[in-house]
């Protein structure tokens, strides 16, 4: 059976060490006040997740270690969360949640031996024990709990997961359309910049090596004058020879000469090298001819250049510093443009999407909100009827289900809880009306209603009885004897007849030991619960005939 079977506890502020064993059924803790149930309390408290204090700590020298074993046979949500984490092994029915603290302010939280967070033992925690303390009853008074009770009764965990996990997409797409239209104006001025960029360079058609080209001709325009009378010198000197004989003239003629000789070996070499001469300033005859040419440019040919490359400079001072530069700032803005037009596609897209998410979401929140009315009518019901078995037959309880306005991950529902004292009175919100003793037999009778599909194994129950006496008490009494059937229930209290209910009863009390005061629990027999439930019913100073009430008092409840 899935249940807390110990608790080791050592240096906790009165306990210097203690074991207890649990068993399943009514486990009670009593004792007088101030005797220190509170502080196994406050121990529990720790071994589910609760915030550790220095005060604490017993002994500031020593380490204090609180220590629970759980059983968790049968227990497929704790099994599968700690296997989840890598807590335990597939064949392991028991799990051992520590918790370590010391007065320097180090504190080491172990699940199994392994370190791991805080965090973490209280989600464990969630499936193994479910605490009621002495002042936290209000928790019944929270929205978020009648939620939670209503929709365990009606068995929807798998309904409102899927509803939460659509409701979680939605909230994405919501955040990401926030920031996409918030940023809508800039990203329209930003397109009509970038296509007026784009256009702008598109439009002066760079090509590759035009700059140093124009560059060039234009030294050659400004000099061209110069240009052209030095090269025609160079053509009437070496070829022309407009103003006499020129070099290839004077070649030709010696070439003539030697050409006459050439039968001599040496003449022959002469004749090959006037030859080569010969043929060298014809090539260089013919490049300064066609330079010549070139010389002869079109009038406006110069402002056509300049225009040209003051287009070339006026890009280089937007977008880079030199053209390729600015052709990499071309091929960067198109992607730019690209991405933000691509923007409106993705806005439509989530649109359409947040648009199918919303349909599934509220065909999933009416199956929901179906199961949340038929489950309030049954729980209506159920708690009514524990409510008058616990002497309280003339009040009435009743689940009102309101509709949100917005969307939410647990629904469309909002639940409360009305109660009527008196016939006749009008129906107000539980934490409006009821008395401390009234709010704890709701506690009491809504767990009960509960219990076949709460799955939480073991209740820890602080002083539920407080506000409650007389034959209330009885009953409250034996409703908790019956939730014991389905769950391990562990509780401290000071009222007899809860305590004659108990399947292990646990005395916890103060001792002097040398200077020192330390709290001890033991596990009565019946004879000394006889005469602990006499205590409970008049003090210490019990007589026989309180005894005997005590006696009869265990002997109905064991009935």
């Amino acid at each position: 059976m899935a249940m807390l079977r110990e608790i080791y506890i050592r240096n906790f502020i009165l306990i210097e060490e203690l074991r207890i064993d649990f068993q399943s059924g009514l486990n009670v803790l009593t004792g007088e006040t101030g005797a220190g149930k509170s502080i196994l309390i406050d121990a529990l408290g720790c071994i589910t997740g609760d915030r550790i204090k220095v005060d604490f700590i017993r002994d500031l020298d020593k380490k204090t270690i609180i220590e629970a074993v759980f059983s968790i046979e049968n227990n497929n949500e704790a099994k599968a969360f700690l296997q989840d984490n890598s807590l335990i092994d597939d064949e392991e029915d028991i799990v051992i949640i520590t918790r370590e603290f010391s007065s320097g302010g180090r504190s080491v939280a172990r699940i199994n031996g392994r370190n791991t967070p805080v965090a973490t033992i209280r989600m464990l925690a969630g499936y193994l024990v479910d605490m009621h303390l002495q002042h936290d009853q209000l928790s019944l008074l929270r929205p978020d709990m009648y939620l939670k009770y209503i929709d365990g009764f009606g068995d929807t965990q798998q309904l409102r997961l899927t509803i939460s996990d659509i409701y979680n997409r939605l909230e994405k797409i919501r955040k990401r359309l926030t920031i996409i239209q918030g940023q809508e104006k800039d990203r329209e001025d930003k397109i009509d910049l970038l296509k007026y960029q784009i256009e702008e360079i598109k439009k002066a058609d760079i090509k590759p090596g035009e700059e140093e080209e124009l560059i060039s001709t234009r030294n050659r325009v400004l000099n061209a004058q110069l240009l052209a009378e030095g090269t025609a010198t160079l053509l009437n000197l070496l070829y022309s020879g407009i103003t006499g004989k020129s070099a290839y003239d004077l070649i030709s003629e010696a070439l003539s000469i030697a050409q006459k000789l050439k039968g001599d070996e040496v003449f022959n070499s002469v004749v090959h090298a006037l030859e080569e001469v010969s043929y060298t300033i014809e090539d260089v005859a013919s490049t300064l001819a066609a330079f010549k040419g070139s010389l002869d440019f079109e009038p406006g040919v110069l402002n056509d250049i300049e225009e040209r490359l003051y287009i070339f400079s006026r890009l280089k001072k937007k977008y880079g510093n030199d053209l390729s530069e600015v052709l990499m700032y071309l091929d960067n803005a198109s992607k730019q443009l690209e991405t933000l037009e691509n923007m409106r596609t993705e806005i439509e897209a989530l649109e359409a999407e947040a648009a199918k998410l919303k349909t599934e979401y509220f065909n999933y929140a009416s199956q929901l909100t179906r199961i949340r009315y038929e489950a309030a009518r049954k729980l209506e019901k159920k708690v009514n009827a524990e409510l008058n078995q616990m002497e309280m037959p003339h009040i009435t309880f009743s689940v009102k289900i309101s509709k949100l306005d917005k969307l939410s991950p647990h629904g469309l529902e909002q639940v409360d809880f009305l109660f009527s004292p008196n016939p006749g009175e009008g129906l107000r919100p539980l934490s409006q009306t009821a008395s401390g003793g009234e709010i704890s037999r709701f506690v009491l009778a809504i767990k009960k209603a509960l219990a076949d599909v709460y799955q939480v194994p073991t209740l820890i129950l602080d002083e539920i009885d407080t506000g409650v006496g007389g034959t209330a008490l009885t009953a409250m009494a034996k409703k908790l004897a019956e939730l014991s059937r389905n769950h391990q229930v562990v509780l401290v209290t000071h009222a007899p007849q809860i305590g004659s209910y108990a399947d292990v009863h646990y005395l916890v009390q103060k001792e002097v030991q040398g200077s020192r005061t330390v709290v001890t629990v033991l596990v009565l027999d019946y004879d000394n619960r006889v005469q602990e439930i006499a205590r409970m019913m008049g003090g210490k100073d019990y007589s026989e005939i309180t005894l005997q009430h005590a006696r009869e008092m265990l002997t109905r409840a064991s009935k």
